[in-house]
């Protein structure tokens, strides 16, 4: 791909966890980066400081006029002035899901697909190559804790990248050997319905290599049989999987399990990520870092030292008596595994959980969802809907999520006022936590600060 390579390139968008790790990749390559974003943030930031200019206002930046392609991401509106101008300019413009695509053919890529836990698996897949002296090109939806970034620039042989459903997205991509965690719907905006979702998984599964291999999780096992000409293993507790996670125990905030592949036993391995969802996010990373060539004993000392990606099962605050968690779930599923998981470690402890709902669609689609899942909460806040792309629908927004509670109690919060009404004393032991994938995480390190002092 070296001399396909332009002089400059521009990003739309370059706040984005996905379009951050390619403005990385570009400018490891020499090549002159610059771009845009709505809002500054800790992302931007850490951008700048590696020499990667951002914008912020809609005006056209110098930098753009020296650009030979412009890469974008969906979430920005095509009324943006930049799309007019790489019209009237002649620049071409690239979804950022092409030009990740186009990275993928020149090197084995381990892809990592599903509605959910695929951040968490990319990550962990990541670490453990890097750990294992893999070196891998890695591609990663969110910020691994280890390394403060997103994005590995490996000279190993294989590629890893997180492969992201939304836009069918990842159909652009050419995978070696791929996992997916989940297909319950989601984006029906895009999809339509939810078999027409599942559809894009199978056509995502066609597109991995017949000499590699296809990790489902075990609870995928009609979806798996859809899937022709293809080396599937399912992975998960079941005695009858071909990965199988057992003698799981959680002793604190960490949990111990043992993996089995085959001939290859791995007992008592130590996972710092609580939640049994992570455990089997752990089982499908460890057996595509095995098929890359790392050794079980790098694995086994490696998995030890892991701490995870920044909002998924994060542990901002912990005392006896109080512990903070923030996670990016903006699905019911997701939702719901995390606060089961929060529930399994701490079951004497009153849960206090406040949302974010992303998206008026998907709030529309899964409304009941939502309601059910969040009900595992003994006190819910909601926020007001993110709208990231969209535009409002009539009728729909927070209080139709609360409309569908019942009796678990509930409050509606500004951003302004969450940290005083999360961090709210409480008599007894708590856990409370920060839920969705917009801009709530501007919120965590002022109930960090809430709490601390409050301590």
């Amino acid at each position: 791909m070296g001399n396909q390579l332009p002089e400059a390139v521009f990003f739309l968008g370059i706040g984005g966890i996905g379009m951050s790790g390619l403005a990385r990749w570009y400018k490891r390559q020499g090549v002159l980066v610059s771009g845009y974003d709505k809002t500054e943030t800790a992302l931007t930031q850490a951008l700048v400081g590696e020499g990667i200019p951002v914008f912020y206002t809609n005006e056209i930046p110098d930098s753009l006029h020296q650009a030979s392609k412009i890469i974008y991401t969906p979430a920005v509106p095509l009324s943006h002035p930049v799309f007019a101008y790489a019209q009237e300019k002649g620049i071409p413009l690239l979804k950022r899901a092409a030009v990740l695509g186009e990275i993928s053919q020149h090197q084995p890529c381990l892809a990592v697909a599903g509605t959910h836990g695929k951040t968490s698996v990319t990550a962990l897949l990541a670490y453990l190559m890097q750990e294992g002296n893999a070196e891998p090109l890695a591609f990663v939806g969110g910020v691994l804790k280890n390394y403060q970034t997103n994005f590995l620039n490996g000279n190993g042989d294989w590629m890893v990248a997180e492969a992201d459903e939304f836009d069918r997205s990842f159909l652009k991509l050419s995978p070696h050997s791929a996992v997916i965690t989940a297909v319950d719907p989601d984006h029906l905006d895009i999809y339509g319905d939810a078999q027409t979702f599942e559809e894009g998984f199978r056509l995502f599964a066609e597109k991995v290599s017949a000499q590699g291999i296809i990790l489902l999780h075990e609870k995928l096992r009609s979806f798996g049989n859809t899937i022709t000409d293809r080396k599937i293993l399912y992975y998960g507790q079941e005695s009858n999987s071909d990965v199988v996670l057992s003698d799981i125990q959680h002793q604190g905030l960490f949990s111990t399990f043992t993996y089995i592949w085959g001939d290859i036993c791995l007992p008592a391995l130590k996972l710092n990520i609580p939640g049994r969802h992570n455990i089997h996010n752990a089982g499908a990373a460890i057996t595509l870092a095995l098929l890359a060539g790392v050794s079980p004993e790098s694995i086994a000392s490696s998995l030890a030292r892991y701490t995870g990606v920044a909002r998924r099962m994060d542990i901002r605050y912990h005392r006896t008596d109080l512990v903070y968690i923030d996670d990016y779930a903006h699905h019911p599923e997701e939702i719901r595994a995390v606060l089961s998981a929060v529930r399994e470690l701490f079951p004497q402890a009153y849960l206090r959980v406040a949302f974010q709902p992303h998206l008026f669609s998907r709030t529309r689609d899964f409304c009941a969802g939502f309601a059910q899942s969040l009900s595992l909460a003994d006190e819910v806040i909601l926020l007001d809907i993110y709208p990231a792309r969209e535009e409002p629908i009539p009728g729909v927004s927070s209080q139709s999520i609360a409309a569908e509670m019942g009796t678990t109690p509930l409050r509606f919060c500004s951003k302004d006022a969450l940290p005083s009404v999360l961090g709210a004393a409480h008599s007894g032991s708590m856990v409370i936590m920060t839920l969705g994938a917009g801009d709530i995480d501007t919120c965590v390190p002022l109930v960090e600060a809430f709490i601390q002092k409050a301590a």
